[in-house]
Order: structure tokens, then sequence, then C-alpha cells
């Protein structure tokens, strides 16, 4: 996983930047997520805690997460023991990825104590553990007994035990040495494997990027690394873990612009393929890369419902259209029996009931041509005739109405999209809630139950805010409730509205105060802001449609978020993260 020891040790060196702060708060979404509000130095900072097999982590988060009305049980003994507690600062074990967090507080008597709190982050066996003086175990996000694992129990009265050691060599205890007797005793195998194999605390991606460094390539066997190159790059990780301090906070984007890795120094092993960005805090950096994991996998356990709802209608819509489409083009072969007909027509003379086929001159031909065609024995030529055009008839009926089916369901079917748009980009309950009553009222559900009732605040969600850099206010909507809303209801016929066109996406508005016109760097932004905010934010050199919400109509009986314009500008715009984040405005 990325986060390794380095990055948990420089996280560690900024946490401790907060040492005498006071634990103002505890937060909890679940046992395996908190959050410990630490307020000093004129500041509130939010430790946020993460011991969940997906995407455990530690790191300061800059937004605030919905908390739940009944806190989990973990966090209520977390309040009880650490609600006014000072923090001492925060020390890893060694090169583990397991650090303790130190708080002075008092004891039920009154007398000064200490409490601990203890964050493993080691995938499926991350833990978050509550300790008192001589490390005895007051509680644990993940009780282990002995039927779940022999090695190592975690339960309240017994001592806390660091994790079990592997059978690798500590890269703290290492030296140029010992580095290159093993690296010689490993001859040709992959240099990368052989460091992983080896020492405890490095992640994939460091002993990867060490092996490119030292060999010119990810893959490159020992035998063909510098070993002035490969004790440099070891040497440095090793230090950043002894130290906290990194050499430069990375975040690599895939071709798409998803996050795909981070590091705490310059990853240099995708060279110029992959976008990079710096970050001057290691928070920063982990919040940024698992932003985007956290909340798929938020939406995923929480709005499971709507998930497989929303993707069912699509594959049922898909379905019809493809149906609907096979049915149109047999309707195409209407003018085919028309043709027939009226060759039959004109060929009469020769033709008598009973027979079952009859070589016809084709008077469409330009040559004349005879053409065979196929006779009901049983009907009369003219009744032939009639027949094929009361078949021609019920094609061209067919023909129209299916073309109209076919409307309707491309209509549904984008209406879904925005959904799915919608959903994806989904932060909180709140939100998924609103898409859960949207759903319903559209017809799709009769009964979707909210996930707030009895757990979570039931407050609804609000339009996201940004600022131009002339200081006009953008509303961006989060689903096509907020969309019809925010265009038909909370903006003024001078203002401007803007959509990514020919895709899903949110309604933006920017506000003009007495219908001024702003300038071309703000229209520029509010349309990076529609852009960012629809099905294709990766893009690059996006349309995006604006106009004044005085042209903006809705059809009467048209779905939710569904309008239409005739009058109106398109700008391309490349949607920049850093960039639209910066505009936002933070609630």
């Amino acid at each position: 996983m990325p986060y390794d020891a380095a990055m948990l040790a420089a996280v560690c060196r900024e946490v401790n930047s907060m040492r005498g702060a006071r634990c103002e708060k505890v937060y909890g979404l679940s046992n395996e997520e908190i959050s410990v509000v630490l307020r000093g130095r004129g500041e509130s900072r939010r430790l946020y805690i993460n011991a969940g097999s997906s995407n455990p982590r530690m790191c300061f988060e800059s937004e605030d997460a919905e908390n739940p009305t009944t806190p989990p049980s973990f966090c209520m003994m977390l309040r009880k023991h650490l609600g006014g507690a000072v923090f001492a600062g925060a020390e890893q074990f060694g090169s583990e990825r397991a650090a303790r967090l130190t708080f002075e507080t008092r004891d039920e008597m009154g007398f000064p104590c200490e409490r601990y709190l203890i964050v493993e982050i080691m995938n499926k066996y991350s833990n978050i553990i509550l300790c008192r003086d001589g490390d005895r175990i007051i509680g644990a996000s993940r009780v282990v007994d002995f039927t779940t694992s022999r090695l190592r129990q975690v339960l309240p009265g017994m001592t806390y035990e660091t994790p079990p050691k592997q059978d690798k060599a500590d890269i703290l205890d290492a030296d140029r040495s010992a580095l290159f007797d093993a690296a010689i005793s490993a001859g040709d195998a992959p240099a990368d494997k052989f460091l992983i194999r080896t020492y405890a605390g490095l992640s994939p991606l460091l002993c990867r990027e060490i092996a490119y460094r030292a060999g010119g390539s990810v893959d490159a066997p020992v035998s063909d690394c510098d070993g002035g190159r490969l004790w440099a790059a070891f040497s440095e990780v090793r230090e950043m873990i002894r130290t906290g301090e990194t050499a430069e906070l990375t975040l690599v984007y895939d071709e798409g612009g998803r996050p795909l890795e981070f590091g705490v120094v310059d990853i240099l092993e995708y060279g110029e393929k992959y976008k990079k960005t710096h970050f001057d805090s290691p928070s920063k950096l982990i919040e940024s890369f698992y932003r985007e994991r956290g909340r798929v996998d938020r939406v995923s356990q929480r709005g499971g419902d709507v998930v497989k709802l929303v993707a069912a209608a699509r594959r049922r819509i898909e379905r019809k259209l493809e149906k609907l489409r096979e049915e149109l083009e047999r309707a195409a072969e209407g003018e085919s029996y028309k043709r027939i007909g009226d060759i039959i027509n004109s060929n009469l003379h020769l033709l008598s009931r009973g027979m079952r086929e009859a070589e016809l001159i084709d008077y469409y031909d330009p040559e004349c041509k005879t053409v065979r065609v196929t006779l009901n024995e049983r009907l009369s030529p003219s009744e032939n005739a009639q027949f094929c055009y009361r078949r021609y008839a019920k094609c061209k009926t067919s023909r129209v109405m299916t073309a109209e089916q076919i409307k309707l369901a491309e209509a549904e079917l984008s209406y879904i999209e925005t959904v799915e748009d919608a959903l994806s980009r989904a932060k909180g309950d709140a939100e998924i809630d609103e898409l859960r009553a949207e759903l319903a009222a559209a017809g799709y559900a009769k009964a979707l139950k909210s996930s707030a009732k009895g757990r979570l605040k039931s407050q609804p969600s609000h339009p996201d805010k940004y600022l131009t850099s002339g200081g006009y206010t953008v509303l961006c909507g989060k689903n096509n409730i907020q969309n019809d809303k925010l265009t038909l209801k909370t903006a003024a016929g001078g203002d401007w509205w803007f959509h990514v066109k020919g895709a899903a996406g949110s309604h933006v508005i920017m506000i003009t105060p007495d219908g001024e016109e702003p300038p071309e760097a703000d229209f520029t932004e509010a349309a990076m802001i529609a852009a960012y905010n629809s099905s294709v934010s990766h893009g690059v050199n996006v349309p995006v449609d604006y106009t004044q919400v005085k042209n903006i109509k809705k059809p009467s009986g048209s779905k939710p978020g569904y309008v239409t314009y005739k009058t109106n500008w398109t700008a391309y715009v490349t949607p920049e993260r850093e960039r639209v984040e910066a505009m936002k405005v933070k609630k």
C-alpha cells in the first residue's frame, strides 16, 4: 500500500506540531473511523484516523465529515478518556506502520495520568487501540481474541504488544555493508523484489523507485544496479523513516487524471507519461489521494441500494433500446412491401388466383427487369396487392411509434446518466438520501429507506459555492432536484447558466448583480467549474454551453434536471482540479 513507514513517519512529524493542543472533541463515523479535534496555538485541526481494511490511514483532514446522531460505542469510550486531554506527541514504533499518540489527562479520581491511542495502519489488520498507564488495553476499534489470532490478542485488560516482527531486517538498522552483502547473495533477482523481501518498512512503490534510480528500470536485477546509487536511494528512505523529513511529497495521476500513487520522494519511475503534483504537507497529499477513493467506498457501502437500482435501470433501458432499434430496422422493410404491392397491381393481367409465385415486370427498375414475387394462393391477385399495402401501412405506423419510443428511452437513459453522475460525486449520506428521494419521486422505487433515519443527521445538502478571481459567486447543484431549484427558482434572469455540452453534469449559476457581464476570466472559471462537476471531468478541451438564465426553459412533464435553451455560447476548457478546489468556499 502507498501508506508506508516513511509516510507514517512524515505524518507523525506533522502531528507533533500540535503538541500541547487540547482534545476538544472526538467524532466517529464508525468504530473504524474517528476524528480527534485538537485545538491549540490559535487553531483547531481535525486528526482523522481510519482503521478500515480498504484505505487505512492517519492524517489531518480539512473537510468536516457528517457525524452520527448516535456515536459508535468506541467513539463514546474515546470521548470519556480523551475529552479535554492535552496532546503530548506521536511516536512511531521503529519502522513499523504503527504509532503511539500520548494524551495527558486526569483519571476518575482526579489524579494526573496518561492515555495512549495506538494506531496500526496494516491493511486488514489495522486497528485503533486505547490504552492506560502500563499499556493496559481499555478498548479497541477491532477486538482480536484467541479465535481470531493465536499470535497476538487485543482484548480489554490485556497488556498491549506491538505487532509480531516479520522475518525481515529492520531498515533502520541497515548499513552500507549489510545492504551490499544482501545484494550480492540476491544475484540476478529483481531489485524491487529483493528489497521488499529483505527489509521491513518499505512499500512496493518505494522499492520500485529505489530499483529505478539504481538500475534504470523498475524491474532491473540487483546485479545491474549501481552500488553507489542503490545505497544513496536506500539510505535516503531510511533517513526519512528515522526523522520524518521528506524529500518531495508527490502524487501521480494516471492518463485519466485519477490519483494513482503517492510517496515521500519524487516518483521518477513513471517518466513524463503521467502527471505529477507536489505537496508541502503529507496530510494534504494523503487527503487528496484518498478523497476520491474513500468517497467511492462510502457510496458503495451506504448507497448500495441506489447504486444497484440505477445500474438495474440502465440495463433495463439499454435492453429496451436494443429491441426497439431491431424493431425499427424491421419496420424499415415496409417500403419493400409497398413496392411489391405496386408491382402486383401493375401486372394483374398476368396473374390469377391459385398462383404461388410469378415473374413480374418491375416498373421501378429503369431497365424494367423482372422479379420473382411470392403470392398467397388462397387470395386473388388484387387481394395479394392489398395484403402488401396493409403490411406497408403497419410498418409505417410501427416506424413512427418505435422512433418515438426510442426517443423516450434515450431521454430516460440520459436522465439515469445524470443520476449516475450525481451519485459518482456524492460525498455524504445527505446527498445519497436526496438521490433516493429523487428516484422514488420519479417512479423508479416505491420505498428506498433513508440512511439518515435513526443514525445520521437528516439535514439537506446545499449547492456547492465557489468564488471566482473577480469575486463573483458561483453555485453548483449536486443532483437534479437541486439543479431545477437552482436554475428555475434561485437564479435571476440576468445570471449566467453553465452546463457541460452533450454529457451529464451539474447546473452551474454565476450570480451577476444587476445583470452585469463579468470579465472573460470569470466566465472561464465558471465554465471550468461546470466541466469539473460533470461526467467528463477528466477530459481536455471540454465544451461547456453558457447562456443567461432567462433563456432557459423547462418542458412540461420533463424529468428533473432537464431544460432546453436556444441562445447560447460554447467555451472549451480543461478542468484543473487544484484550481477549482481553490475557488470552493469551505463550509
